[in-house]
């Protein structure tokens, strides 16, 4: 019998149980927000899909306490900082099996360890999606629903009213519900109110096989968390192949399982069969007699669209129900989080009466222009991979044999294999943000109307598109991370730990008792619960703040004066700031926060 009554009442209506709408139910189970989620699939997700999740992700995902599970079952940092593209991986000839590049990947160099208190991970979806259910399940034992689908949906002018069917047990059920978050990958909410997709589509038609195979006496790299087969007889890189390690418990050329991604070629049919992809893969790799167990294809296609409206009145639509586009760059599943990272809170305070009804719209505001941000980034990132065929003189050669002949000049000790190996170096640097953006990952901008104006726009950064990140205060721009450690008991923690869930942070140094002095008018001024914000002093060591900045860290990235401060939102991004402490703090701050809440 199916947990929901005849008639069911709750704040949130979540439809879809993927990532997003998984985390948004873990996200709002925190935030004591009642709420139903309906997956219309009985289990989740058969195939691998994404795999890469990145630093923000893995902070929110740490913020909800399944960042342990995560990396317990995720790949090893060893494993993903290093990108390859080989001609194959073995094969007949001596061009076969050769490496023709190298980049940094993820989890490459410093840069990743000293913006995140998270390291990056590598997980496929089809092992991510059961632990987030667990947890959610766990939380929200009898509203997290798997084979239930939606039906339809009435928009009321306080509420929504849906149809909802048991598909276990036929029964049909109605949930009324404040607000839907449209986590359904675009099948259902957006095309019924109107929302459409716009940018390219029909980029490329590709083919996934999820596959079980011993490559260890292939993998010549442990480090290597994607191997690009730039095969002269693949068509060009994509038609070639990807091929990743899936693990699980080991990885690099220990994996068990693996996943491989080929463009379909010309004059292909319309779907693989298994035996047509594993001919396939055993050409493209250079493995005549691999012997593969396969465990599943999919069939499905590149485009770049990005949906013209995340909001139609009471319902928000996130993750692929948003945007989508080229895998390359690991941006969807982390994009699907954030995006109802963005929006949890929002729901929460409103839900309470402690924001005004507009600051929803702020969701849309925020998020569409990252949205826009990352399509436009997968897909550059995609096109930087045809570039580089061109580069090794694939993309234009007239049949294979000139294809090879131009593979064996990149090998050769000649001036013609010195240029082109040249150009295909200076190739491979441009398709690098694609491994190490955490300017997209980490260095968004918000803009809009609880965003107290300062600072540039939206991808403006200091180094914009090549993938770097310079950690900010500006207004908009996520908080930066730093260790901090207790004045009272010398734990050590960051400051991204130090705001969340539906409080604001108001971090200070040497003014703290001016700016408490002036939030608690604010907040009484406001009419707003003292829980709502909190003042954090970080200081210096020896100093009487709550926090010690030893290593001057945070000192360095506030961006404000000792006198300052700096008003974190819920989801760690900035709202405002003040350099030094005002005449009237007071005054200042019922200024910022009215804002910062539309209120």
């Amino acid at each position: 019998m199916s947990a929901l009554a005849a008639e069911t009442t709750t704040s949130v209506l979540i439809v879809g149980g993927g990532v997003s709408g998984l985390t948004a139910s873990l996200l709002l189970s925190r935030l004591d927000v009642p709420h139903v989620l309906v997956e219309r699939h009985p289990r989740t997700a058969l195939l691998p899909k994404a795999h890469i999740i990145n630093q923000r992700a893995m902070e929110i995902f740490r913020e909800i306490g399944v960042d342990g599970d995560i990396y317990e079952h995720g790949c090893p940092p060893e494993n993903m900082s290093t990108i390859a593209w080989m001609t194959s991986l073995a094969g007949p000839t001596p061009l076969h099996g050769r490496r023709i590049a190298r980049a940094d990947a993820w989890c490459g160099g410093p840069a990743y360890a000293s913006a995140s208190p998270c390291r990056p991970t590598n997980l496929p979806q089809l092992r991510l999606e059961p632990l987030l259910r667990r947890r959610a399940e766990d939380r929200a034992p009898a509203t997290v629903l798997f084979n239930h689908e939606m039906h339809s949906l009435a928009q009321t002018t306080d509420g929504v009213e849906a149809e909802i069917e048991d598909r276990e047990h036929a029964t049909r059920h109605a949930v009324r519900a404040r607000y839907v978050i449209a986590a359904d990958g675009g099948r259902t909410l957006g095309p019924a109110l109107g929302v459409e997709m716009a940018g390219e589509r029909g980029l490329l038609d590709m083919v996934s096989t999820h596959f079980s195979a011993d490559l260890s006496a292939y993998w010549q790299d442990d480090s290597v968390v994607i191997c690009f087969s730039t095969n002269p007889d693949g068509e060009g890189s994509l038609g070639s192949g990807v091929l990743l390690p899936m693990g699980p418990g080991t990885w690099g050329k220990s994996s068990k399982e693996w996943q491989y991604h080929s463009a379909l070629h010309t004059g292909d049919p319309d779907a693989f069969d298994t035996p047509l992809m594993l001919s396939r893969m055993r050409e493209m790799l250079g493995l005549p007699d691999l012997d593969a167990e396969i465990h599943s294809l999919s069939r499905w296609r590149f485009e770049a669209v990005v949906a013209d409206k995340y909001r139609a009145g009471r319902c928000f639509f996130a993750g692929d129900a948003a945007h989508r586009h080229p895998p390359n760059g690991g941006l969807g599943l982390n994009t699907a989080v954030a995006d109802v990272h963005n929006l949890a809170w929002k729901l929460a305070l409103v839900l309470r009466g402690h924001a005004n009804e507009a600051l929803l719209d702020t969701y849309e505001q925020e998020r569409r222009p990252v949205g826009q941000a990352v399509v436009a980034r997968a897909l550059r990132n995609w096109r930087a991979h045809i570039d580089i065929d061109a580069a090794m003189g694939l993309a234009d050669a007239a049949d294979r044999t000139e294809a090879w002949a131009r593979t064996e000049e990149l090998f050769s000790d000649t001036p013609a294999g010195e240029l082109r190996r040249a150009s295909v170096d200076r190739a491979v640097a441009a398709a690098a943000p694609e491994f190490t953006g955490q300017d997209i990952e980490l260095g968004y901008r918000y803009a809009g109307e609880a965003i107290v104006a300062g600072g540039a726009a939206l991808g403006q950064d200091p180094r914009p598109g090549d993938g770097g990140y310079a950690a900010s205060t500006d207004p908009g721009r996520a908080m930066p991370h730093a260790w901090l450690t207790s004045r009272t008991s010398q734990e050590r923690t960051s400051t991204l730990d130090l705001v969340s869930g539906t409080r604001f942070g108001l971090l200070v140094d040497t003014a703290a008792s001016a700016w408490s002095g002036g939030l608690a008018a604010a907040v009484g001024e406001l009419g707003l619960p003292a829980s709502l914000v909190g003042v954090i002093s970080i200081g210096d060591v020896g100093s009487g703040a709550e926090w010690w900045d030893i290593d001057q860290t945070w000192s360095r990235l506030r961006g404000v004066s000792p006198t300052g401060a700096v008003l974190v939102r819920p989801d760690r991004h900035v709202a405002w700031r003040a350099n030094t402490v005002p005449a009237d703090p007071a005054s200042e701050l019922t200024y910022a926060l009215a804002w910062a809440i539309l209120i």
